[in-house]
């Protein structure tokens, strides 16, 4: 068992640049347990809190009992009555913004005789179980449950994998939230875990992140594909590189073109991490050329492929293999390639068409700096593309059209090519940095 006060460093965290320290925040657990202690095994709390610090208080003293923690998606009003089909507890902001039909746990009178011996959770000590919710990319969100010994599996990974030989304390700030796995994971529970230092601010906007990185600390920054891909054009991070560490991107694809094109810019490449909720870290790679570059399996991890697919094996899922939705290659070394997904073949006008296959080929086009296809109601493909700036400036949307359906005409039937096409600025990713294709549609309309 380890204890919590002898986990975490002295000088563990800051808010906006003010420091907050072990004593403090160890004392803000101590309170919140004796408050959570009169909870009945078995139950389970929905938790939310905006601020880092306040809400890794409150994970790692729910996380004393067992009991499930509950990590919704988001706060809004929608999502948290659904989750009171699962519990009407609620860890979160202040008692009075409590949300309709719960109880606030965080109200609770403190069992003041109650001894603290606060430890790190674990299964073993008699942890609850994490509940996270996928991004439901195609249909609604599902509950996933995560035993504490796999995610202390993976944070030991990550720790062994991009700390092991220099054992250095690190730093870590982001532009991704905490009430995700990727977020939870990379900002909070690794340095909280191995006493390195966070910043519980999150910075959406990278030019918001540019004023807290200062010109002494050196940072490793957690970001989403889509954020880093914003940067291409005009990357503020330039000017701070050298207060850089290392930059994580996961949650989805990042171009190939766009990797590069950072790595040039900021003298280092991007780290980029595959996996999901359900399957945890798979592993990782960074692209600095446009030579095809494997990814490297996490240290317990290995693939196989059946029938084009990836099967998975790991420690950090409870079946012996699983079959992904993701094609892919195996090499001889046990470096994989991702080859699409497996999932979206279409059928139009009778005739089968392979989307993640044409999304490749409109984005060989130059004028094209991403791009997502849909089918739509009414059996035709729908694009969704973000052009280049250049293409932005100089040629109109109708003309634009008339060129990218000529470029996909030169391998799909013209029966086949998107009959609907919207442009944007950057592609409507969700807070994950995802693409909602199951709310895709609304732009059709």
């Amino acid at each position: 068992m380890y204890k919590l006060k002898h986990l975490l460093g002295e000088h563990m965290a800051s808010r906006s640049g003010c420091a907050f320290g072990r004593e403090q925040f160890l004392a803000l657990v101590e309170d919140l347990y004796r408050r959570y202690a009169s909870l009945e095994a078995g139950s389970s709390v929905l938790l939310h809190h905006s601020d880092s610090i306040e809400f890794a208080a409150r994970l790692l003293a729910l996380a004393q009992l067992p009991v499930d923690i509950v990590l919704p998606p988001n706060a809004q009003p929608q999502t948290l009555r659904d989750l009171q089909k699962i519990t009407r507890f609620y860890a979160g902001e202040l008692e009075a913004d409590c949300p309709p039909g719960f109880t606030c746990v965080d109200a609770f009178d403190p069992d003041s005789t109650l001894a603290s011996d606060l430890h790190w959770p674990s299964s073993a000590q008699g942890a609850g179980r994490l509940v996270f919710f996928t991004s439901g990319s195609s249909g609604p969100a599902k509950a996933i449950y995560k035993r504490w010994d796999a995610i202390n599996c993976e944070l030991e990974t990550l720790e062994q994998t991009f700390n092991g030989t220099e054992q250095q304390s690190l730093s870590f700030i982001a532009m991704v939230s905490h009430q995700h796995i990727y977020g939870l994971l990379f900002k909070l529970l690794w340095p909280l875990r191995y006493g390195h230092f966070f910043e519980a601010s999150s910075y959406q906007y990278p030019e918001h992140l540019v004023k807290r990185l200062g010109a002494h600390q050196r940072w490793l920054v957690v970001a989403s594909p889509a954020q880093l891909s914003r940067l291409v054009d005009d990357n503020v991070l330039v000017a701070k590189r050298t207060q850089i560490e290392r930059i994580f991107s996961s949650g989805g694809p990042l171009a190939d073109s766009d990797a590069i094109t950072l790595a040039e810019q900021l003298h280092q490449g991007i780290v980029q991490v595959y996996g999901s909720t359900e399957t945890g870290g798979i592993g990782y790679r960074s692209v600095l050329s446009t030579a095809a570059t494997p990814w490297q399996p996490f240290t317990g991890v290995s693939l196989s492929e059946e029938l084009g697919r990836l099967v998975l094996q790991s420690p950090l899922i409870d079946e012996a293999t699983r079959l992904l939705d993701d094609k892919g290659q195996v090499l001889s070394d046990g470096q994989f390639l991702l080859l699409g997904r497996a999932d979206r073949t279409v059928k139009v006008a009778e005739k089968r068409v392979d989307l993640v296959g044409m999304e490749a080929r409109l984005r060989q086009h130059p004028m094209v700096r991403a791009c997502a296809l849909l089918q739509l109601p009414s059996g035709r493909l729908g694009a969704l593309v973000a052009l280049s700036k250049a293409s932005e400036l100089q040629t109109p949307s109708r003309e634009v059209t008339v060129q990218l359906k000529a470029w996909l005409g030169q391998e799909f039937e013209a029966v086949c090519v998107p009959r609907k096409w919207r442009y944007f600025e950057q592609l409507p990713y969700n807070s994950q940095g995802k693409l909602i294709y199951s709310q895709l549609e609304q732009y059709f309309v």
